[in-house]
């Protein structure tokens, strides 16, 4: 691998770093990074052209890609490809963002002149939960060919019909709120994560840059403390700070409360467990996030009185379990 950065840099003359669980080099000032590649050349020059634009705009802790010596961001090694990034000096631990933070990055980034088209998911909500979906029932249909059975497969077979159940209710939900027509200018395209950051990092990585709307970053904020908390007053007070800053439209918000039925927690969990099948503590932590999911559905059953909106008066379904 150090050998892809001394393209770069002089190895000898950097030291080591180890920064948001990531292993770099500083070199004269700056971080280099080599990251696994997530997709192909256009990828990256949207990425390094939306990193340029955030930079701009004040956002400085940036993880950027770099092109090199054959003007090209992917480099091929070992049967792999990687991508060389860079970043500044930054001592800051940025995100999770706060409430107010995370509306004006969504503001700033709605204002980016140019399509995303390698890296949005608006308008796709629907087809990649229904593959997801598509591979939990696959992967549980091979989990029940295996043999010994365990009790972690048992906890999973026995609670895969109410997972997909979930899933298909967000997803028919999804569908129907992609005809309400109560849109604003908020609802248009921004900059999002990946996977929103639950713990606090020094920088924003550039592969974790997405385009979307606004409550993909909201759901999984929100997700965290429903989850964490039978008391949901710290997830309305985020997203009552993040409305004051940048009111949702009901079909943002309907968007959002899709997002949050959808259960990419428990689809997550089964991911990382599915490999673990016999490890004793997985079976402790994965029973306990089933046991919790009854707050979780109270608080959604909730959700929109918790927010202090009325679905009657906005004329917003919700699921009633």
């Amino acid at each position: 691998m150090d050998q892809i950065l001394s393209n770069y840099i002089d190895i000898r003359a950097a030291s080591a770093v180890n920064i948001d669980d990531n292993h770099g080099y500083e070199y004269q000032g700056d971080y280099y990074f080599i990251l696994p590649a997530f997709g192909g050349e256009g990828t990256y020059h949207e990425l390094s052209d939306a990193c340029s634009f955030l930079m701009n705009a004040g956002v400085h802790n940036i993880v950027y890609p770099v092109l090199g010596k054959e003007n090209r961001y992917c480099t091929s090694f070992d049967q792999q490809t990687f991508v060389v990034c860079r970043a500044s000096y930054n001592p800051q631990r940025t995100p999770p963002l706060t409430a107010t933070q995370l509306a004006s990055f969504h503001q700033i980034g709605s204002t980016y002149p140019y399509q995303l088209t390698n890296l949005s998911s608006y308008g796709q909500w629907k087809q990649l939960w229904a593959q997801r979906i598509d591979q939990f029932e696959a992967k549980i249909g091979q989990l029940h060919q295996e043999r010994p059975v365990g009790k972690l497969h048992r906890l999973w077979l026995d609670s895969a019909p109410y997972v997909v159940g979930m899933g298909e209710n967000a997803i028919q939900y999804l569908q129907e709120s992609e005809q309400e027509k109560r849109h604003q200018e908020g609802d248009q395209a921004t900059f999002t994560f990946d996977r929103y950051p639950t713990e606090p990092q020094r920088y924003i990585w550039c592969d974790q840059l997405r385009s979307d709307h606004p409550s993909r970053d909201l759901a999984e904020s929100l997700r965290r403390k429903l989850l964490a908390d039978e008391n949901p007053a710290g997830a309305a007070a985020f997203l009552s700070e993040y409305q004051s800053a940048a009111p949702l439209s009901v079909f943002g918000l309907r968007l959002l409360y899709a997002r949050l039925l959808f259960p990419v927690h428990l689809l997550d969990q089964f991911d990382y467990t599915a490999s673990r099948i016999f490890e004793e503590g997985l079976l402790v932590e994965t029973k306990e996030m089933f046991d919790n999911q009854k707050y979780y559905e109270k608080h959604l059953h909730n959700f929109f009185h918790m927010i202090k909106m009325s679905p009657e008066q906005l004329d917003i379904p919700t699921l009633d379990w």
